[in-house]
């Protein structure tokens, strides 16, 4: 296990550029150490609890997260560039995989920045319709091989119920949607990649929103888009199909796109717009107008059987591709792929015209990846861990709208109240973003040391894992090998920054041979 904790060491010690003050690296050190390696999940207090730190230290530990010696965009590009040079990106037609999706965390917190009540959509009966909690947008990329590919988090940000706060800290993306904020998020993250990426999310993010935030990332990369957008649409959408080729115009007026002859300059009808300053949209000229759903009927003679690797089975489909315009007064060409497997009917999009139609369905596969990450980063390392609050927020009442919420947030004035609430709001995001750099540490240690770990028997298991092993046994074999770092591994910046930490008693104590079990 030396090895494997030299190894988190030299990942961590990368960060220290984004620390300007040396006290507060330490305490970088300590809390990631602490979310790998905590035996209980109730709040930074575990921490204090497993790594036997001074209790008296914290204080010192709270003021961290609130710290401006660090800040959210130095932590997100420093930990991309270490993923980047990890060896374990993994590629699909020699794309680099992102998956990005919105997670939503109970907090009951009448005092926490960025609650409020949220709509669940999730068919579990166990999840109650209606929570009040944080909204956060996740985007990750698939790490891994064949034996065992994990969705590693590189970010995940608040991005619901904050506009106000957002537009106390000058944020780019204050009046961003949550589809706007995650797509530009992602093509930041594939620019900074500097290599073909490709996007997969999942039907609620196929709006034109989305398109356009990818655009917009497009014409500042010189016309290149970013990333290839792999999603699905909801049923109740329409497209459009290419116009035919025209003919010549006949004596009696041109001849439209579905073979019938319109009449030049007729009025519409209706009043007129409001607004006769306004320019109009050109609309392209476009072909007949068809329901998403009625496609499956309409060409059901056009399908075409062949076998696909859905979630690693073989099965038998039946598919039918054909390339759309898709959204009012956006009009973007996309590739649609209809199928048609054991009386399931399920439509897949793409931004790439020319791309193999079974490869989308394929690919489209691997965006479940992210919600075992997310099962995993929740119950595993509880990484939604934490009770920040501030008193200077105004308290809500729990069937508050998110209306009232957010007018009651923007009327507190005093400049001392704005920056608790930003504080506070900062302290939120970079908990969760410290608790991403754990688990993607761990993942990258059960790619890396996979032997090493199944090898371990601290862990009884009834049923043996595959070869690689799961962050839960990953993270049970590092909290059982902390002597190993306390005891064999004094060089290491990591262990000093802790024992610099502990109590003099457990110091003395961890200096010896034998450790407390309960570290």
């Amino acid at each position: 296990m030396k090895k494997i904790w030299t190894y988190i060491n030299d990942i961590l010690i990368q960060f220290r550029s984004c620390f300007s003050r040396e006290a507060t690296f330490i305490w970088f050190l300590i809390v990631v150490a602490g979310l790998m390696t905590r035996s209980d999940h109730l709040g930074v207090s575990s921490i204090i609890r497993e790594l036997l730190i001074d209790p008296s230290k914290y204080t010192s530990l709270i003021h961290f997260f609130h710290s401006t010696a660090w800040t959210l965009k130095k932590l997100q590009d420093k930990w991309l560039d270490i993923v980047k040079n990890s060896g374990f990106l993994f590629r699909l037609e020699g794309l680099i995989v992102l998956i990005g999706d919105g997670v939503k965390q109970a907090k009951e917190a009448d005092r926490m920045p960025g609650v409020k009540k949220l709509h669940q959509e999730s068919e579990d009966s166990s999840k109650p319709e209606y929570i009040r909690g944080h909204f956060f947008g996740g985007i990750g990329v698939l790490v891994g091989g064949l034996a065992k590919l994990f969705c590693l988090p590189l970010s995940m940000t608040l991005q619901d119920g904050n506009e106000a706060i957002l537009g106390w800290k000058s944020s780019e993306y204050k009046g961003a949607s949550h589809v706007q904020r995650l797509v530009s998020e992602a093509c930041r993250i594939a620019q900074s990649l500097n290599e073909a990426c490709l996007l997969l999310l999942d039907r609620y993010f196929l709006t034109q929103p989305a398109i356009m935030a990818i655009k917009e990332a497009a014409a500042k990369n010189g016309g290149k888009w970013p990333v290839i957008l792999i999603t699905r649409p909801k049923d109740n959408y329409t497209a459009w199909y290419k116009p035919e080729p025209q003919t010549a115009a006949s004596p009696e007026g041109p001849a439209s796109v579905n073979g019938n002859i319109e009449k030049v300059n007729k009025p519409k009808r209706g009043r007129k717009p409001k607004d006769e300053s306004k320019p109009k949209v050109e609309k392209p000229p476009l072909g007949e107008k068809v329901k998403i759903m009625d496609i499956f009927r309409l060409k059901a003679g056009c399908f075409t059987k062949t076998t696909l690797t859905l979630y690693g089975e073989l099965e038998d489909v039946n598919f039918f591709c054909v390339n759309l315009l898709w959204g009012r007064d956006l009009y973007q060409e996309l590739r649609f792929v209809f199928v048609d497997f054991d009386d399931v009917k399920s439509v897949f999009v793409s931004t790439a015209l020319d791309m193999d139609p079974r490869k989308i369905v394929e690919m489209y596969c691997y965006r479940f990846k992210i919600e075992t990450f997310f099962r995993a980063f929740k119950q595993s390392l509880a990484g939604f861990g934490y009770h920040f609050w501030t008193h200077r927020l105004p308290a809500f009442k729990i069937f508050a709208t998110a209306e009232a919420m957010e007018q009651r947030i923007k009327e507190v004035t005093a400049q001392i109240s704005r920056d608790s609430i930003t504080s506070t709001y900062d302290a939120i995001e970079g908990f969760v973003m410290f608790a991403c750099i754990a688990m993607g540490i761990i993942q990258l240690c059960s790619l890396r040391f996979a032997n090493e770990i199944n090898s371990n028997e601290s862990r009884w298991m009834r049923t043996k894992n595959k070869d690689i092993p799961a962050e839960e046994t990953t993270i049970v074999n590092l909290r059982f090998s902390l002597p190993v770092l306390f005891n064999k591994c004094d060089e290491l910046a990591l262990a000093q920054a802790i024992k610099a930490r502990q109590a003099i008693d457990v110091a003395e104590q961890s200096s010896g041979s034998d450790l407390p079990k309960s570290a």
